[in-house]
């Protein structure tokens, strides 16, 4: 993989932004894909930077012998939002960064060969994509997603320590606002489900580890898709909010949509 680290004068956000990128280099006599290979906008979470994937995962390891383009933009604390504290981090996500990605690599423009992914804050972001813009996206996978942003903004008034995680707890309001302003400004995954149409919807794929604290709130998403019929699977196993789940949740979900024959067992 040929790694690249890109400055970008983001116009939504009014300043430069970090985007790391994952590009296949092309082996002897191959060609790039008439459509341009496979992309995946892999997100990272709160505290985090879209370094994380790079430093600390076996990222690059598993896409070995995958013909698959990975953009990691950085997300600052905002939740992928269009906060309302000014910064359009949802506009630059869902509109400036994949069409600056388009116009600048050799990217597949298809829905069905573009995927959204991330861990925790990531997590919410990828579903976000898939539920707002269905069709951009053929997939989203959420690794430790916060999925339940009004509950978490409830439980974190009763105890600010709730997010073991994270020294200083979320600043929601800077984010959101109140409650209310969830469903209004489209921030609420679980109103979202409601309004999207079955056969439109991407699929969506959850992995979370059975110790995590985000546990509950994953399976209730997972409940409120399914009553709705919408193509969503959730699989957990053993492991918390922690980068060694993430890394076997990355393997796994690598290993069933590219298979390959894994070099990482």
């Amino acid at each position: 993989m040929t790694s690249l680290l890109i400055s970008v004068n983001a116009k939504s956000l009014g300043m430069k932004t970090n985007i790391h990128m994952l590009l296949p280099e092309a082996e002897p006599g191959e060609t790039i894909p008439k459509d341009g290979y496979d992309i995946l906008y892999l997100l990272h979470g709160y505290t985090g930077d879209g370094s994380d994937w790079l430093r600390l995962s076996r990222l690059e390891h598993y896409l070995a012998g995958r013909r698959l383009a990975v953009v990691m933009p950085d997300g600052g604390k905002s939740f992928y939002t269009d906060t309302v504290s000014g910064d359009n981090y949802w506009t630059y996500l869902s509109e400036e960064l994949p069409q600056f990605i388009k116009q600048h690599f050799p990217v597949s423009h298809q829905r069905e060969h573009t995927y959204a992914a991330g861990l925790s804050m990531g997590g919410y972001g990828a579903v976000k994509l898939a539920l707002r813009c269905p069709e951009q996206y053929g997939c989203a996978v959420s690794f430790s997603g916060m999925l339940d942003v009004a509950e978490m903004m409830g439980k974190i008034k009763e105890n600010p320590g709730i997010i073991p995680c994270c020294n200083v707890p979320p600043a929601f309001e800077a984010v959101f606002g109140d409650v209310g302003r969830l469903v209004t400004e489209k921030n609420d995954l679980f109103a979202e489900l409601e309004t999207i149409q079955p056969e439109k919807c991407p699929q969506i794929r959850l992995y979370c580890g059975e110790e995590d604290f985000l546990l509950e709130g994953n399976r209730r998403f997972a409940a409120a898709a399914a009553q709705r019929g919408l193509p969503c699977l959730a699989e957990y196993f053993p492991g918390g909010h922690e980068w060694d789940f993430w890394d076997a949740a990355l393997r796994k979900f690598l290993h069933s949509y590219f298979p390959i024959g894994d070099r990482s067992e």
